[in-house]
């Protein structure tokens, strides 16, 4: 019985970071050429939630904050679209939970979109291409 009350123990811990813990960021930015005032249609889903769809103007940034689940299945996965018809997107998973037991800490997971494609970075590391426009 003693180590069942401990096992309880330490499971409870590990579930309180997922309800008290730091939250962890996604962030899609319009990086398009700003001539023409050009929008960006952008929304992200997950299992169990929607963020948007909003509509960003040039340099304007959507960012939400979630928690990774105890059991490290958390996935997010954005859409955006351009042009003045919307007809040219992009797809891209914007997080995933590698691991059971991840502790959130504050990290953001940029995304950029720009003419060229959609681009991520992550801490101090610089964009890179990681999705191409598609019709």
């Amino acid at each position: 019985m003693n180590n069942l009350s401990i096992l309880l123990f330490v499971l409870g811990l590990c579930m309180s970071n997922d309800v008290y813990g730091d939250k962890s960021y996604i962030t899609v930015k319009n990086e398009l050429n700003p001539k023409g005032n050009r929008l960006l249609m952008a929304y992200c889903k997950s299992k169990n939630n929607m963020v948007g769809p909003r509509y960003l103007k040039f340099e304007e940034v959507m960012i939400f904050g979630f928690k990774t689940n105890f059991w490290g299945t958390t996935e997010f996965w954005c859409v955006v679209k351009k042009g003045p018809d919307y007809k040219r997107y992009g797809r891209f998973t914007a997080y995933k939970a590698v691991k059971m037991f991840v502790t959130d800490d504050g990290t953001k997971y940029n995304w950029l979109a720009r003419d060229d494609g959609i681009y991520f970075h992550k801490g101090n590391f610089p964009p890179y291409l990681k999705a191409n426009w598609t019709t």
